[in-house]
């Protein structure tokens, strides 16, 4: 569905071809249809540059014989030996597959010095749009095969079929939720506390999400949530004191063994990083995923470490790609999964988070086919499926 190639080293994932496709079918007041997803928000088609960085590059691509003896600023300090190898690593694994991605015709030729124009707008309109949407303490499900459109707190919203949503703070997690070791696989996304999100909040009060310290994040209660065989995954920017928190804190305070460090390559449309890679401490074009598992570190768990997933990036902060298809070779048949500070919803997953249906808003999404209306059916499921609300 998503997954465009499979290596060693890794995955190509397609975001915008998953949503499509788990809602092709979708039923709504006059039937069933299928809705796409706004495409525009993953227009990525350049790196991410200053507006001085973009002058630059248009002028040496028109006049590439001119020699510019510019005043280069020095970096203070290089990366430690071993995140040098580890940079080297994945930038290695990532020419191997974009090779055999390119052989594919996986992706354009095309390199748009546009700086991500249609996708910005899309984005700041996204914003605008969800702003004033409030869904706090807000329950509810989907328990058909289908995935339907329906209405919570006035707005209409989409929702992928057999799928439940908590739309609570986390610290109630163990007010609302049953804690029965229930879940083969949790996944999160937490919202580190970030200094750059802190100064944009006052700025851009619309692109704002409730950061949490890391000492918050150890007391999710996710040994009481996991299967005694199952396996947890968090989301993290390439900053140590986030790492170390997971490695140090949250994994031990949660009984989770460590097992693979994963790595998100966002790439443009014509295949290319969304920024170099980077050999001092700054910014690279990859995200983390930290895997672990409830098991003892002695028992064998069929998790491969250092594996990449690529796929060009949603605009949109916090909107990362879907990781289903990729996770379900390693989990029991029709496992049970949960993901805490969820950004969407996923079909047969239980999700939790403050911003769940942002992404369900039915007006990020275009009808692309129009279906034959089933009488016997449309009455049924959607009695069966109104969102339960609690104040």
């Amino acid at each position: 569905m998503s997954l465009l190639h499979i290596s060693e080293e890794g995955w190509i994932i397609s975001h915008l071809e998953y949503l499509n496709e788990i809602y092709k079918k979708v039923q709504n007041e006059d039937g069933f249809c299928a809705l796409g997803f706004n495409k525009m928000i993953f227009e990525i088609n350049s790196q991410y540059l200053r507006p001085n960085q973009i002058v630059q590059t248009v002028q040496e691509s028109q006049n590439s014989a001119i020699i510019h003896n510019r005043k280069k600023r020095k970096r203070s300090q290089q990366l430690p030996e071993k995140d040098l190898e580890e940079v080297d690593r994945v930038k290695q694994a990532f020419i191997a597959i974009m090779s055999a991605a390119r052989d594919k015709g996986l992706f354009c030729q095309n390199n748009f010095l546009d700086n991500n124009e249609i996708a910005r707008l899309a984005s700041m309109k996204f914003y605008q749009d969800t702003y004033s949407l409030k869904n706090e303490n807000l329950y509810g499900s989907n328990d058909t095969d289908d995935a339907i459109v329906s209405v919570a707190h006035n707005k209409k919203y989409v929702f992928p079929k057999k799928c439940t949503f908590y739309c609570y703070d986390v610290r109630d997690i163990e007010k609302k939720m049953e804690l029965s070791n229930q879940y083969d696989f949790i996944l999160l996304d937490p919202p580190w506390w970030n200094k750059s999100i802190r100064r944009k909040k006052m700025k851009y009060a619309e692109a704002c999400y409730k950061m949490m310290y890391n000492e918050e994040l150890v007391k999710i209660p996710i040994r009481k949530l996991l299967h005694s065989n199952g396996i947890v995954a968090v989301w993290c920017t390439n900053s140590s004191n986030h790492l170390n928190s997971i490695f140090n804190e949250m994994f031990p305070s949660w009984g989770i063994t460590y097992r693979a460090k994963w790595y998100w390559l966002k790439v443009t449309q014509a295949g290319d990083t969304i920024c170099n890679f980077n050999s001092a401490p700054g910014k690279q074009p990859y995200e983390l995923l930290i895997l672990g598992s409830a098991l003892e570190k002695d028992h064998k768990v069929n998790i491969p470490d250092s594996r990449l997933m690529i796929s060009v990036p949603s605009a949109v902060h916090s909107h990362k790609p879907p990781l289903t298809e990729i996770i379900k070779e390693y989990l029991p048949d029709e496992p049970k999964c949960l993901e805490i500070f969820a950004r969407y919803l996923l079909p047969g997953w239980t999700s939790w988070g403050l911003e769940i249906l942002k992404f369900q808003h039915l007006s990020l999404y275009e009808i692309l086919d129009e279906c034959k209306k089933d009488e016997s059916n449309v009455d049924n499921v959607r009695s069966e499926n109104k969102s339960k609300e609690e104040s």
